[in-house]
């Protein structure tokens, strides 16, 4: 759900083109690395090192994994130090990136909490910082300034001798201390997807899903998303009407 919003609030602007690409299975792996095939895209087969930004999704700590065999098939350094101009900015985001730090050396940014408006600063950011000429480490230093995102090679993190985080301080003084979480206010703003995508083959989830409210009021103390996602928001009677009708429509 969380990437179909954020592939059709991407795709809405016209100076931006989003595409999907999926983790394949070890079989498929295989295949791509015998015959050399770079990890590609779903819409145009584009391979994903030719695009500025490749967005990573970690619903759960698996995919750490995941994001590194794409890295790998896509001819993309794994180490965030060891890329240069021409290779894809890489963003996490996801409820398992609240903590950055175990994917802190891999991962060039970090979107915490709710995508779409994050999304679409960050492309304003890349879209300015490319349009005056600046690189790389241009950007990093825009994207940490503004607190859209956590980058962490603009802070320092010193450890504890039993391994707990004791300090995270930023590198420069326009950086801030603190990253906050991305809040959507009013989801019925964002009454996204309204057109969801309709796979050609039969799918595990063979049916439309409706975001009707995001947070929750119990408060389980076992419960990460309950947590994270914070404040409730609920969307209006009329809103999850109209997202219903769209989503048969298609």
């Amino acid at each position: 759900m969380g990437l179909q919003i954020l592939y059709e609030v991407l795709n809405e602007r016209d100076d931006v083109l989003a595409e999907r690409t999926y983790a394949v299975w070890p079989d498929m792996e295989a295949q791509m690395r015998e015959h050399r095939i770079p990890q590609f895209t779903v819409e145009s087969h584009r391979p994903v090192a030719a695009f500025d930004v490749l967005g990573g999704s970690f619903p759960t700590e698996l995919g750490y994994t995941n994001l590194l065999t794409a890295l790998d098939l896509a001819g993309i350094p794994l180490h965030a130090a060891d890329r240069g101009e021409g290779h894809p900015l890489v963003v996490a985001g996801g409820h398992c990136s609240f903590n950055p730090e175990p994917m802190a050396d891999f991962v060039d940014a970090v979107v915490m909490g709710d995508g779409e408006v994050a999304v679409l600063r960050l492309s304003d950011l890349i879209r300015d910082v490319k349009a005056a000429g600046g690189g790389r480490a241009e950007l990093l230093d825009a994207i940490a300034a503004s607190g859209v995102a956590y980058v962490p090679s603009r802070y320092e993190v010193s450890y504890l001798p039993d391994g707990r985080i004791h300090r995270v301080a930023p590198t420069s003084a326009d950086v801030p201390w603190r990253v906050a979480k991305q809040t959507v206010s009013d989801l019925d703003q964002w009454p996204y997807p309204k057109q969801p995508l309709v796979p050609l083959a039969e799918t595990v989830h063979e049916r439309a899903s409706i975001e009707i409210f995001r947070g929750c009021t119990r408060g389980c103390r076992f419960c990460q998303a309950g947590m994270i996602t914070r404040p409730v928001r609920e969307r209006s009677k009329t809103t999850v009407a109209d997202m219903v009708q769209a989503a048969l429509d298609a």
